[in-house]
């Protein structure tokens, strides 16, 4: 459970600050707390997460203080004070007993709402799941896009019923304008803020959307031309060309980099974080990724971000640490790489620094230009569907494939295979089988 959230069921707001010489006079919110919520944090007693909830909770009891303080009675027997709210006479002993009382009925863990959850949600996966910066990233970018400010998000959870969420869902998708895999990523973060109401800060039992059929929303069909793979002509069309075309200074590695990814089935990051000592004879050892690195501040907002190579893959399984087998054609190209960077600690370098996925990526469709395909739709992944679905074509077993690729899943696997066969080539075996 949300430490901040014990404290209230143990005590009261009041009586917690207190305890640890949070308050000041006039006002709950006392520059005086500052420097006790720094000592909190340096002692290890409150993390970053706590310490800005704390803030918020601070704010929310001067302004409970602020609607009601001029509105409090006394009893003639001076035993109790009470406030009037809609004719319901809400009392306590004393002034600081009844402000918990109202603190408790606006703003207490009971009465939480998905917008006071979410950004407690998603600072507790940050200080304690191994998930990454970027994928923090997305959850807020979703959040604003689809839950920020509407009228759900407003709702206490232990009020919110399958009833509701289906409605919701239904105006998402009544003109299906959602993706399965957006609609997905929304799911994601809801059950996340569920998951962390139930486990962590005990404020609700179940998780409504658990009890939704979630077959009855019409969703958008993915645009396959999003990620599109070559096809084998296409392939040996560029190979070519890049092969015979004179190359000099960033064209020349990037084209290599490309030529080699034609040969091999890793992601760019991966690509982009080969070194050296990761080519054992024709075996090549993906051990690593280059990924953007940025922080989930205390503010909630995110650092600059900056590329870095790390010791792990994608998703940090076992799957992603992979040998992959060299063919000649791709040993060849690597001997090209090593007279132009033959000191370097990655295989592809320019200028000293590792390549970059923007400018590999321009180059890419660039070439695509010039001999006349398609650039739309082309990019590094899409080597790594072609090379994919060739091997697929060409009779490699699928659990082969899954192990070249670096999946934990075959469903996974399945999605990379795209139709790469040219459509003369189908037309030919028509003729000669129907």
């Amino acid at each position: 459970m949300n430490s901040l959230c014990r404290r209230t069921e143990r005590g009261g707001v009041i009586e917690n600050f207190q305890n640890n010489n949070l308050t000041g006079r006039g006002s709950f919110l006392s520059p005086s707390a500052f420097p006790s919520l720094l000592d909190l944090f340096n002692n290890g007693t409150m993390d970053s997460a706590e310490i800005l909830e704390t803030l918020e909770k601070m704010k929310k009891y001067n302004r409970i203080k602020e609607k009601y303080q001029d509105k409090i009675k006394h009893r003639k027997d001076g035993r109790q004070v009470y406030v009037l709210i809609n004719r319901k006479q809400i009392a306590a002993s004393n002034e600081d007993a009844l402000y918990e009382k109202l603190y408790a009925m606006e703003y207490g863990c009971e009465n939480y709402t998905m917008e006071d959850i979410f950004p407690l949600w998603l600072m507790w996966k940050r200080d304690h799941t191994p998930t990454t910066a970027k994928s923090l990233q997305i959850y807020q970018q979703k959040w604003r896009k689809y839950l920020e400010g509407t009228a759900i998000s407003k709702i206490p959870l232990r009020n919110l019923t399958p009833k509701d969420f289906t409605a919701l869902f239904r105006e998402w998708t009544k003109d299906r304008s959602l993706t399965s895999r957006g609609f997905n990523d929304v799911k994601i973060i809801i059950n996340g803020m569920y998951s962390y109401a139930i486990n962590e800060i005990s404020i609700v039992t179940s998780n409504p959307i658990r009890e939704i059929d979630m077959r009855q929303f019409p969703l958008k069909p993915v645009n396959s031309k999003k990620e599109k793979a070559f096809n084998s002509d296409e392939r040996k069309k560029l190979l070519k060309y890049l092969k015979n075309k004179e190359e000099h200074g960033i064209d020349e590695m990037y084209s290599l980099a490309i030529q080699f990814d034609f040969f091999v089935t890793l992601r760019i990051g991966e690509l982009r974080a080969l070194k050296w000592k990761n080519l054992k004879g024709n075996e090549l050892y993906v051990e690593g990724q280059v990924v953007l690195s940025n922080d989930l501040l205390d503010d909630g907002t995110f650092s600059p971000g900056s590329y870095e190579s790390v010791d792990h893959v994608k998703g940090n399984s076992d799957a992603g640490y992979r040998w992959i087998t060299l063919t000649s054609k791709a040993l060849e190209i690597l001997e090209k790489v090593r007279e132009i960077n033959p000191d370097g600690e990655f295989i592809f370098m320019y200028k000293g620094k590792q390549l970059y996925t923007q400018t590999f990526n321009e180059h890419l469709r660039k070439y695509c230009e010039e001999v006349g395909i398609d650039p739309k739709g082309r990019g590094s992944h899409s080597i790594r569907f072609t090379v994919a679905s060739i091997l697929y074509l060409s009779g490699t077993p699928i659990q082969e494939i899954q192990r070249l690729l670096g999946h934990t899943t075959l469903s996974m696997t399945l999605h990379y295979l795209k139709n790469v066969q040219p459509r003369q080539t189908t037309v030919k075996i028509m003729e000669r089988t129907l």
